[in-house]
């Protein structure tokens, strides 16, 4: 079984990917921000819950947008299991559904820090352990909008395609290393709460200059991630990220589309010419691939 690192495990995909693997036996550190404050009663719950379970869920303080929170919690994960950390999987991220100029330039590169420096400052704390061992396996949680550039989503999307784009070039440069990458896009998942934590907008009053078709499409996007009875279920995320896992290394696949119904054809069309591209550049030059 696998000693694995998670993070963003207070809601959503972390946490139900947390509880997942912990039945499955494997043993999980799951991190999430402000376990004293904010998050006391998520993580007082995620305890709860894996001791009545009699499962390994060890919860630990981590803000991934944090030098000294990284290094810190990476440390006292590695002491605790003699410097062995199988699987990172980023999963921390935020989301923002609504028009790119409502959005300050400081809340942009928030976006930004949560959902690529973030994950960024995660892989490079987790390597030198890997490095050590010559093994691991990191999981990138990306999204569907990472190639569906659509209006409203425009700054999600930007940071989904960026953290993809950086994961798809540390598989390149770490394949010979024993350390598989592993790149996961989900599709909406409306049980989740990417909207309902959404920052705010610094400035709203930038709607007034945009048509109704446009704001009508936005409402109707919104609309779209509001539950109903035949939402899709999350732990499907979890349930393939557990198959990742036990794929032997060297066979996972670089991407892992789920839950994306009539776009999985072609955004799979896509990811197939983005690695053709590559593979065919780094041949060119002499790279094996």
């Amino acid at each position: 079984m696998s000693i694995i690192l998670l993070t963003g495990t207070s809601s959503g995909f972390g946490l139900i990917t947390a509880k997942h693997l912990a039945k499955q036996g494997h043993s999980v550190f799951a991190t999430m921000r402000d376990i004293q404050t904010r998050n006391l009663n998520a993580a007082a719950e995620l305890t709860d819950w894996a001791k009545q379970e009699k499962v390994k869920i060890d919860i630990v303080e981590l803000d991934a947008t944090d030098d000294n929170s990284v290094k810190l919690a990476v440390e006292s994960i590695a002491e605790k299991t003699g410097g062995i950390i199988d699987v990172l999987i980023n999963n921390a991220g935020t989301g923002f559904i609504g028009l790119n100029e409502t959005l300050s330039a400081s809340q942009v590169n928030q976006i930004f820090q949560i959902n690529v420096i973030a994950a960024d400052r995660m892989i490079k704390a987790v390597l030198p352990w890997m490095h050590k061992n010559k093994s691991g396996l990191i999981v990138t949680i990306s999204s569907i909008a990472a190639r569906q550039y659509i209006p409203v989503m425009g700054v999600y999307a930007a940071s989904k395609a960026a953290i993809d784009a950086l994961s798809v070039s540390y598989h390149y440069e770490l394949k010979s290393s024993g350390i598989d990458i592993a790149i996961m896009q989900p599709g909406a998942y409306q049980t989740t709460d990417i909207v309902s934590k959404q920052m705010r907008p610094a400035n709203p009053s930038a709607a007034k200059y945009y048509s109704e078709d446009m704001k009508g499409y936005e409402k109707q996007v919104f609309q779209y991630f509001e539950p109903t009875e035949d939402s899709r279920d999350p732990k499907e995320i979890a349930e393939c990220i557990a198959d990742l896992i036990e794929t032997p290394q060297g066979k996972r696949k670089l991407w892992t589309l789920v839950g994306a119904g009539p776009l999985e054809e072609p955004v799979g069309q896509i990811n197939t010419a983005i690695k053709g591209l590559t593979d065919t550049v780094l041949n060119a030059r002499g790279v094996k691939v």
